[in-house]
């Protein structure tokens, strides 16, 4: 930063985000060591077991832990928004930024595939997906790739479309840079914050259709720990057991409240209007 330049303070929204994200990485990956039981163990001894010692949070059906699970299905979850979000934003953003920058019938033919993704509802789109390649998480994933990245090449291609005609652009074309430097070093950094921000705020929504999915059958499969299938397997036992849905319930929510309030936070540090 140059001498005597104004430090940008971080908003209050970006600091809570962020400490309540960090907060679940770091049980997420800490979750071997402080969890007090292995996530999958039946305990017959122990089944709908109500919070206390030694299952603070209860236990399910199967006498398993519900904290441990919470732990543990943590890393699904996180897993779900992170890689489901980036694979998409990769996609959509280098397809953005081609079509914005050179136009013609690349840009035509990008604006065409759009129209004929957006006729679709997003998760209905996505589910159908799903069923034709079959439950997992690894067909999740694929389905976010192929509908996910629209939003970011909208995005970035707007941007692009109003960057490309600026000064510094047309300096770096008469000093004979590449059409490569100039795109990737010159117009997307100025192009990019807005699909950073949409991002932290996709991953919310890529987390509860992730979590909404698997409580359909459709994702993550069972015994894997993973807090939309918790929330379903509780809910026959909603007025006997009602701590195997609260619990995990109270993470989703804790967890989007983390993300939401990192892109909310980010978009007023970066200046981008939402």
């Amino acid at each position: 930063m140059r001498a005597g330049a104004p430090r940008r303070r971080w908003p209050p929204a970006l600091k809570a985000g962020l400490a309540i994200t960090l907060a679940w990485v770091a049980l997420a990956l800490l979750a071997d060591v402080i969890a007090p039981f292995p996530p999958n163990d039946h305990n017959m001894q122990a089944i709908l077991h109500p919070p206390g010692r030694p299952h603070w949070l209860g236990t399910d059906n199967f006498g398993r832990d519900v904290l441990s699970r919470i732990l543990h299905g943590a890393r699904v979850d996180l897993l779900m928004g992170v890689v489901g979000v980036l694979i998409p934003f990769v996609i959509g953003v280098t397809l953005g930024a081609v079509a914005g920058y050179f136009g013609g019938i690349v840009d035509a033919i990008l604006m065409r595939i759009l129209d004929v993704v957006l006729a679709f509802p997003w998760l209905v789109l996505l589910m159908a997906i799903i069923v034709v390649l079959g439950p997992g998480l690894k067909s999740f994933f694929i389905a976010l790739a192929l509908v996910g990245w629209v939003s970011y090449a909208r995005l970035v291609r707007a941007q692009v479309l109003v960057i490309r005609s600026a000064d510094y652009v047309a300096a770096g074309r008469s000093l004979g840079y590449s059409t490569g430097r100039i795109l990737w070093r010159h117009v997307l950094p100025n192009a990019i914050a807005p699909a950073i921000v949409f991002a932290m705020s996709d991953v919310v929504l890529v987390i509860l259709a992730g979590s909404a999915i698997s409580y359909l059958g459709f994702g993550v499969q069972p015994p894997t720990a993973e807090w939309g299938l918790m929330i379903s397997e509780g809910q026959s036992f909603i007025f006997t057991a009602w701590w195997m849905t609260t619990f995990p319930g109270i993470a989703l929510v804790l967890l989007a409240l983390g993300f939401s309030l990192l892109a909310d936070g980010l978009a007023e540090y970066l200046g981008v209007r939402e």
